[in-house]
């Protein structure tokens, strides 16, 4: 048996706010699940991602008159987890 000693005190759960903590992962999860399946964001997302992709082929035909023999750039589209973290 370990003698490590634990520093919560199993008597006073609530004093040590675990279960807010557990209640508000929970409510964080389910929020990100929501807004993962949600076609709005999904249809946001994409505009976002043809947006950037226009303005890119738009700066690499300036870059390709300049410059013949650079390579152009491609940049990685956006997903909803680099939005929310």
């Amino acid at each position: 048996m370990s003698k490590k000693k634990s520093y919560m005190d199993s008597n006073n759960i609530l004093s040590e706010n675990l279960l807010k903590k557990l209640r508000d992962k929970i409510a964080n999860r389910l929020a990100i699940r929501h807004i993962k399946k949600d076609p709005k964001v999904k249809k946001e997302i994409d505009d976002l991602n043809k947006e950037f992709e226009e303005m890119w082929d738009e700066i690499n035909q300036i870059a390709a008159k300049t410059h013949p023999n650079r390579k152009p750039f491609k940049p990685k589209k956006v997903t909803i987890d680099d939005i929310i973290g």
